[in-house]
């Protein structure tokens, strides 16, 4: 069968009462499956996992996925120690249901690594608790520690080359040679700044992929802090997806979500959703953003400034009045950089007043930074809200719901760029 099809009834088995599926998959350094852990009672391992725990995403630049998972500890198979299961262990985490045939349908929610293991003892048997991370944390100082010393990469560097060799530095001696590199997986890099210049204050032309000045990071710095640095210079996102490969997306690119497609059409009175919860959040809400860049030598600062002065928005300026936001941005050495950040913020700020939780039933396809839809035929004009994922929490076990967060993009306004005079 093909895998469309497939997916076609996954989506299908989603309005019923599907049979939920899990595994845990531990893997070698080399990213090969050591052993899983699964549904099949057959399996040896697998009756250790008793599918009880959770998994959450929260869309932000750096950590994004954790989750946490408990396994019977019987013979000590499981302990957190040398020789068994120790630093560096990956986990792929899978989630899916039993297909109308009675195959087994997975999909991937990340690769984790374990932060905060537990160990409880009791007359009716032993288990281990792990706290698990996304890949990231091998990052930021929590489990792969700090740089040896600060890190710079030099203006004029490609900084999609930048981000990949300092994944292939090798974790043991920290020199690019290639034997065990801290990620081998290749980074996901947009291609949506390829070819495209920005104007430095000092009126210099440059492409926006190359390092618009020296970057240092301090002696105490992490490597998470060098990839965040490279990905401010371009005003991305940057975090692991759920397949456990970094990607490096443009919120340029991010300002129409109407062209994303939609994960799932909600509609209150059906079965899959439970419930929603409205919030108001009005002290985020903006609709005048500033940034200010760096200052050239000559005296040049970059700028850039949008106004929401789109009639058609609840928050635009003559509805509510200016409401400035004035945002530093040392790193940005051109207009074009700080005035598509005002955009973006713009977007966000916008919209924050307008949130929602939404409880439903389980499903295993949700990304953050994507679409879902709410039909409301209990309103005027039965309208579909659009609302963008800003993050999810999921029990592991069969029954439970999930909870999906989410902002209006109902609302997204025209951004007006404000040139200064």
């Amino acid at each position: 069968m093909m895998a469309q099809d497939r997916y076609r009834q996954y989506l299908a088995a989603l309005r019923t009462d599907f049979v939920k599926l899990a595994k845990l998959e531990f893997l070698n350094p080399d990213g090969g499956v050591a052993f899983t852990l699964d549904n099949d009672a057959k399996k040896r391992r697998s009756r250790a996992f008793l599918q009880k725990g959770s998994i959450s995403c929260n869309l932000q630049n750096g950590k994004r996925r954790q989750a946490e998972v408990t396994l019977v500890n019987t013979g000590g198979e499981f302990e957190y120690a040398v020789n068994h299961i120790w630093f560096g262990q990956q986990i792929r985490l899978s989630e899916g249901l039993l297909l109308p045939d009675g195959s087994e349908y997975y999909i991937p929610q990340g690769i984790f690594e374990i932060e905060n293991p537990g160990e409880s003892v009791r007359p009716e048997g032993n288990t281990v608790t792990y706290r698990l991370t996304d890949k990231w944390a091998r990052l930021d100082g929590s489990l792969g520690g700090k740089l040896e010393g600060a890190y710079s990469v030099t203006a004029g560097t490609n900084i999609f080359q930048a981000m990949r060799s300092l994944l292939l530095l090798d974790r043991y001696t920290m020199e690019n040679n290639g034997n065990h590199p801290i990620d081998p997986v290749a980074p996901l890099f947009t291609s949506y700044y390829n070819g495209k210049t920005q104007t430095l204050t000092d009126g210099s032309l440059a492409y926006l992929t190359d390092a618009p000045y020296d970057f240092l990071s301090s002696d105490s710095g992490t490597m998470a802090d060098v990839l965040l640095g490279l990905a401010e210079m371009l005003a991305a996102w940057i975090g692991y997806n759920q397949n456990g490969r970094l990607v490096v997306a443009p919120s340029q690119d991010d300002i129409v979500d109407s062209t994303k497609p939609v994960l799932w059409p909600f509609r209150t009175g059906d079965r899959e959703l439970l419930g929603l919860d409205y919030g108001m959040n009005l002290p985020e809400v903006y609709n005048d953003i500033i940034v200010v860049g760096a200052t050239s030598d000559s005296g040049a600062t970059a700028r850039g400034r949008a106004q929401n002065r789109d009639l058609s928005s609840d928050t635009c300026v003559s509805r509510i009045g200016l409401k400035t936001n004035r945002l530093s941005m040392p790193n940005y050495y051109s207009d074009e950089i700080c005035e598509a950040y005002a955009e973006w913020t713009l977007k966000r700020a916008s919209v924050a007043c307008k949130s929602v939780n939404v409880s439903c039933t389980q499903m295993f396809h949700i990304v953050e930074n994507q679409i879902i839809t709410v039909q409301r035929p209990d309103k005027p004009g039965n309208p579909v809200e659009r609302h963008v994922v800003q993050g999810f929490t999921r029990p592991l076990e069969q029954v439970g719901s999930m909870t999906i967060n989410a902002i209006s993009t109902a609302d997204l306004p025209m951004a007006t760029i404000i040139k200064d005079s």
